[in-house]
């Protein structure tokens, strides 16, 4: 939970997340969608006139150049450019052809992708003025930050340009420009942000299927090998990526099967105290509880007690969405599948939470409506997989009595079908129990690079979704869980869980990327040819991620003390598989391409401030304001703040 990714996001920016979010694919257009979410080029600099307006075209229908051919796609459909160049294309999306410009455009018509090919360009700068004056002709926005990024994937070259647009449009205009042989390719994606929020998973896969003939792609081949050479080089990997990015704490393990190959802390637990951490320091762990979650499914449906396709009225008849069809159709696997057309609604419980149970939290989907069809594309909701893990709690709570409230039912099932059986000991779905051993604190940046430690109660939002992202763990707890994964429901020699239900919950689900999809609180990735099933997790302070290699036998649990922690997160995964592979060592050039990210998006954001703010301007914003979603607040000068 982020707060996407969430991983969502991944966000490399500075700024506190403000949501609670999957681990997300580590690609382009989910990075450019967590900058946009930082504020990044979404307004003109202060003290400065504003450009003149371009033309008032629709930035999904720019005035074309010559007759173009448009057909809705039936089905999900490869496309082949003028030059052989090929990408996947969504069903039911817009195609709209041109001599030069191939454009998708999502079924409301409120963003659009176009495909650009330029020939002759200097740079990536004249590549991207090309293929403006092809997709929009006389497109005059102002750029707010363009970025070199490490070339990957067989490209020679890869760089991103976001350009500036008013606040009020909530509107994200951006081209991404990569090139091979002496070709440029440029994506012009543009449109508004809720629309490439909804869909962002079928922009990625545009976006990221986009082949040219001759390119090769890295792919790790072979078994993996992970000896104690390796797991040293990763080790000192950790503790350089921990000091380059600031990260005050981290604790790693690595298993094989049912043995801890290693497991080490790094940094300390808080930086105004500096307790070193463990492989025994608890960490909150965010998203990572959705695995754990739809593993007490698993073993109900094995138990009988409930089956995937019960439908969720069934077990719970108070359960109720904004959309009657819908209701009636969600099943107990579809609230952990991502899979419903149910929109993300983070801010709801971060902004409100005080006194808010789980119950009144889970009510107020009766308000929610679809944002895409059922099925049609991946959406995170850390509601759905909450009502669905208390449902769950439901099921397995004795016939007798005073029903149980949901916390209760949900904590009870944890500890007898997951905890318990898994010798899980030190892991709690409660921060109040966390507090009394040996933990973690929560931290995360503000409007600089370096970490400062938070109060533990910010991280209180999560309590009444607990079980999307609300527990915490150990490395060497998570290790049992890996281990668990690896040998298909198998621990110490017992059979815990059904290999069938075990298997189920890594089945894909929907699509996220050509080689990513969501199962039942889990993703299956193929990472550069490597099968993983991981899932990871953000909240406002700390950062987890826990991924297994099925084939190899391998698993690795990592947990940061820090919030947005996700380039080093990605990095310490891709050198992992560097040194297991025997990869190409891309693992410190992509984080210190990170590092220049984030330092780069500071120096934007803080060029949009006045410091310190004009006075008058400042009391203006004094005064209540209210939201039926987000609730009250209340603005109030106190002295001379």
């Amino acid at each position: 939970m982020r707060g996407s990714d969430e991983r969502p996001t991944k966000n490399d920016c500075g700024a506190p997340q403000a949501s609670v979010s999957v681990d997300m694919p580590r690609n382009s257009v989910w990075m450019i969608l967590a900058l946009a979410a930082c504020g990044g080029g979404s307004s003109p600099r202060p003290n400065t006139a504003p450009p003149a307006p371009p033309p008032r075209t629709s930035p999904e229908k720019p005035p074309a150049a010559a007759p173009a051919s448009e057909r809705i796609l039936a089905a999900d459909t490869t496309l082949v450019t003028p030059s052989k160049a090929s990408l996947s294309a969504p069903a039911g999306w817009l195609l709209r052809e041109q001599s030069e410009v191939l454009t998708l455009v999502e079924p409301a018509g409120e963003a659009s992708l176009s495909f650009v090919e330029i020939s002759t360009a200097a740079n990536r700068d004249e590549a991207a003025r090309a293929a403006w004056a092809k997709v929009s002709p006389g497109f005059a926005l102002p750029v707010a930050m363009a970025q070199d990024l490490p070339p990957s994937d067989g490209w020679d070259s890869l760089a991103q340009i976001m350009y500036v647009t008013p606040t009020a449009e909530s509107r994200m205009v951006v081209a991404l420009v990569r090139s091979f042989h002496g070709t440029w390719y440029v994506v012009v994606m543009q449109g508004k942000l809720a629309a490439l929020q909804r869909r962002a998973a079928q922009f990625n896969t545009a976006v990221q299927s986009f082949r040219v003939p001759g390119m090769e792609r890295e792919t790790f081949t072979g078994k993996a090998t992970m000896d104690e050479a390796r797991l040293a080089a990763l080790a000192e990997f950790v503790e350089h990526a921990r000091q380059e990015t600031g990260v005050p704490g981290v604790a790693l393990a690595v298993v094989s099967k049912d043995q801890i190959l290693f497991e080490r802390g790094f940094g300390v637990r808080e930086l105004r105290d500096p307790m070193p951490v463990t492989p025994s320091t608890r960490f909150m762990i965010g998203s990572t509880t959705k695995a754990l979650t739809t593993l007490m499914m698993a073993r109900l449906v094995d138990a009988k007690k409930v089956s995937w396709e019960t439908p969720l009225t069934q077990l719970w008849p108070g359960f109720a969405l904004g959309d009657k069809e819908i209701t009636a159709k969600v099943t107990l696997q579809h609230t952990v599948c991502a899979c419903t057309g149910m929109p993300r609604r983070d801010l709801e419980f971060l902004f409100e939470y005080e006194g808010v149970t789980p119950e009144a939290r889970i009510a107020s989907m009766k308000e929610m409506q679809p944002s895409t069809g059922f099925g049609e594309t991946f959406q995170y909701s850390n509601l759905m997989v909450a009502a669905g893990g208390y449902v769950a709690g439901l099921a397995a709570a004795p016939r007798r009595g005073k029903q149980p409230s949901f916390d209760d039912a949900y904590a009870a099932a944890m500890q007898a079908h997951v905890l318990g059986p898994l010798g899980m000991k030190s892991t709690t779905l409660f921060t109040s129990v966390a507090q009394r051993g040996e933990h973690a604190s929560p931290h995360a940046r503000g409007l600089g690079l370096s970490y400062e430690v938070l109060p533990l109660h910010f991280e209180r939002a999560v309590e009444a979704v607990r079980p999307a992202g609300a527990a915490w763990s150990t490395v060497r707890d998570l290790a049992r869980y890996a281990s668990l994964e690896l040998a298909e429901g198998a621990l110490g020699g017992k059979q815990l869980v059904s290999r069938e239900s075990m298997l189920r919950r890594r089945t894909p689900q929907i699509k996220i990327d050509d080689n990513t999809s969501y199962g039942l609180g889990l993703i299956v990735e193929k990472d550069h040819g490597v099968a993983l099933i991981h899932h990871g997790g953000n909240t406002i302070g700390f950062t987890s991620d826990l991924f297994v290699l099925p084939e190899h036998n391998l698993g690795v649990v990592l947990l940061t003390n820090a919030g947005g922690a996700n380039a080093f997160h990605n990095a310490v995964r891709r050198r992992f598989l560097e040194l297991a592979f025997d990869g190409k060592p891309s693992a410190q050039s992509n984080l210190t391409a990170s590092i220049e990210r984030a330092k780069q998006q500071v120096k934007e954001t803080r060029a949009l401030l006045k410091t310190p703010p004009d006075a008058a301007w400042l009391g203006k914003l004094a005064g209540k304001y209210s939201n039926d979603d987000l609730g009250s607040l209340e603005v109030r000068r106190e002295g001379a703040g």
